[in-house]
């Protein structure tokens, strides 16, 4: 049986469908729309044209859907929905127009699908899990297979660049401020019994925007998921540096993130610092697939 699943992010809007058999998920096709849901909130308030942007999305993945006998579609939202406070407005209204009855995550509920879904397809033993979406970062520290500990920070690649920088691309100041308030929200962190964690899982779109520099930087391997962790300091290096020509090999790898990924690398950086990475392994599997597991799967039992 075929399922389709959306994940309404402050960044990117998408649609994974997978095919299901004897309970194992197997993703036939990927659709994202670059919405950028978090520059359409003003003083706290998704505006008309943000709504606009997620109706207009949700409508074309109808279609996809309807191509592959799918009647329902199974969507939830993240920082996108759960920071604003017209949130109930939104949802109604975005039912209202589409059909869709989204579901709004906790950013707890975030991480714990994070987890559910990586450990699905990755040996996940000892270490730490970061996802660096638009509006949040979700931690997940685990041992033994179980979670340890789990936050969500209400801090993302986007919201950063939205609250910090005026421009396209941080000025030496801005970078600083950035910076302040990255380390505020990991400081308020009590994890002290975390210590070192040498695995770091990477799920979202930083993290494989990370993997796909390092591909083309530092030669990683087409085919390989992990990189030294210590490749972050030197994109970051590359991202912050004078020099013209090295700041736009990085930013031609992935330019449609050209807005937020010095701040999403950032972020990445301090968690590794934090923790003292040394291997970051980026899951192809994340909330979209531990939703469908527990919350889809899980519900029909």
């Amino acid at each position: 049986m075929n399922y389709g699943i959306v994940d309404l992010g402050s960044n990117s809007i998408r649609l994974s469908i997978y095919e299901v058999q004897d309970g194992q998920p197997r993703l036939l096709i990927n659709k994202k729309e670059m919405a950028g849901l978090a520059g359409y909130v003003s003083g706290g308030i998704l505006e008309e044209t943000g709504i606009e942007r997620a109706c207009a999305a949700l409508e074309s993945f109808h279609e996809i859907l309807g191509h592959f006998g799918i009647k329902e579609m199974h969507a939830f939202a993240t920082a996108s929905l759960r920071n604003i406070e017209n949130r109930s407005e939104a949802v109604a209204e975005i039912a209202r127009r589409t059909g869709v009855k989204l579901v709004v995550l906790s950013g707890s509920q975030e991480a714990h699908l994070d987890f559910v879904g990586a450990a699905h397809t990755l040996s996940l033993d000892e270490g730490m899990l970061v996802d660096i979406g638009g509006g949040s970062t979700e931690l997940v520290h685990f041992r033994q297979r179980q979670i340890v500990h789990l936050v969500s920070l209400p801090i993302g690649s986007l919201s950063l660049h939205k609250a910090y920088v005026e421009g396209l691309l941080p000025t030496p100041n801005e970078r600083k401020e950035i910076k302040k308030a990255i380390r505020r929200e990991f400081d308020a962190l009590d994890w002290k019994d975390a210590g070192r964690c040498d695995l770091l899982c990477g799920v979202g779109g930083t993290v494989r925007a990370a993997l796909k520099i390092s591909r083309e930087l530092f030669g990683a391997a087409k085919g390989e998921t992990a990189f030294p962790a210590g490749n972050v300091s030197q994109i970051v290096h590359r991202l912050r540096s004078r020099d013209e020509a090295e700041q736009a090999a990085v930013y031609r790898v992935v330019p449609e993130r050209t807005p937020s990924l010095l701040p999403g690398m950032m972020i990445l950086k301090e968690t590794v610092r934090r923790f003292g990475c040394q291997t970051v392994e980026v899951s192809s599997s994340g909330v979209r697939e531990g939703y469908l597991l527990e919350r889809v799967l899980g519900a029909q039992g």
